[in-house]
């Protein structure tokens, strides 16, 4: 804000604010690992999952190929006290390893301390690491539910996975598993860490086109009173009143009626936006740059159709989704079924575990295709 003689000018703007990658580090007096430089890394994921369509989408279709059809044999088995089923625990951890490329779960051991009697799915989010020791293994770990707020949601501590010490209060533990990533050896990064400035500017994008809608004056028009200087209560008058008059959709194509005195004429300048191509080849390169990082080949993957591509969009879709499905959802099935099936067996599923497969086109086209999935648990 700037006083001139004349009265008080304000002027405000908004910044684009970039997405560095975490700092994961430690910090005095604090018994975790600080995941981002405020510890909120994981909700910073969560927000641009929540806010960007085409990388919601994605994230999606990738969990949906994981899980496929649910787990043959045992997935409508009960794995806990609250109802949950193998199929709906596995589909919450797909889901977790998708968007942060770790999970979590809460383990029970049985009285007897020799079988795990249930399974909890943890938010990914809601878990910090404690801080590794001498020989850099991870001993406990912490949960809560808002790390923003721990006044609020004090976290509570949990021993980290160990069959061998599991007597007494250490009969509940934290399974946290994730996958590893060159520089990081107490947290992931997602897959897709190098398009998080492209998934925020899609999220911006779709914003600024909504608050361009919304506000429609704003970007159109600059209006200039020639008559003096107004006092700052007559200023906010004139400003309600013409925002009232000339924002937002259902006021389009009103227009002005001005009376002044000769030399005093309101003065309208517009506002060149600007043009249409530019936001097609903004979105394009946003849309490429997303799909690139989640090595997604072909939109029609994500039901977004393509004047391009093959004979027919069954073609296409066979074709992307055998590549979909052996560079993408396959590699990750696998890692979580590496920890996640290990699980089970400790939890008395002593059998190969089979995935039943999506069928996303008719099934006599894509038998030859897309392969099925076979995982030996461990």
């Amino acid at each position: 804000m700037r006083t001139t003689p004349e009265g008080i000018y304000a002027v405000k703007g908004a910044q684009f604010q970039a997405i560095e990658l975490p700092n994961i580090h430690e910090v005095r007096g604090k018994e975790f690992m600080y995941y981002g430089a405020t510890n909120l890394f994981p909700q910073t994921l969560i927000e641009l999952y929540n806010t960007s369509a085409m990388h919601a989408t994605c994230i999606n279709s990738i969990m949906a190929g994981i899980v496929g059809d649910g787990i043959e044999v045992i997935g409508n088995e009960y794995i806990n006290s609250a109802g949950e089923t193998v199929d709906e625990l596995f589909e919450k951890v797909s889901l977790d390893y998708t968007l942060y490329q770790g999970y979590a779960l809460n383990i029970i051991w049985n009285k007897e301390r020799t079988k795990i009697s249930e399974m909890y799915h943890l938010p990914f989010a809601n878990v910090r690491s404690g801080k590794p020791n001498e020989e850099d293994k991870v001993e406990e770990f912490m949960y809560s539910a808002d790390w923003n707020n721990l006044r609020k949601y004090p976290y509570q501590s949990y021993r980290a996975f160990d069959s061998t010490d599991n007597k007494g209060d250490n009969a509940s533990q934290v399974f946290y598993f994730y996958n590893y990533t060159p520089g990081n050896q107490t947290y992931p990064l997602p897959s897709y860490v190098a398009a998080l400035n492209d998934i925020s500017l899609d999220a911006q994008v779709s914003r600024f086109h909504s608050n361009n809608i919304a506000n429609g004056l704003a970007p159109s028009m600059f209006v200039q009173f020639r008559n003096g200087v107004p006092s700052p209560e007559e200023r906010r008058d004139v400003y309600k009143e013409i925002e009232r008059t000339f924002t937002g959709t259902e006021n389009a194509g009103r227009f002005f009626l001005a009376f002044s005195e000769a030399g005093k004429e309101l003065q309208v300048t517009p506002i060149d936006s600007a043009n249409d191509d530019y936001y097609l080849l903004l979105e394009e390169r946003i849309s490429s740059r997303i799909l690139t990082a989640h090595r997604i080949t072909s939109p029609l993957l994500l039901g977004i159709k393509d004047s391009g591509g093959f004979s027919s969009n069954a073609d296409e879709i066979k074709v992307a989704y055998a590549h979909f499905e052996g560079t993408v959802v396959e590699p990750k099935r696998k890692k979580i079924m590496s920890g996640f099936g290990y699980m089970l067996n400790l939890s008395g599923y002593n059998i190969a575990f089979k995935i039943k497969p999506n069928k996303l086109v008719n099934e006599a086209e894509v038998q030859d295709t897309a392969p099925q999935s076979n995982i030996e648990s461990l």
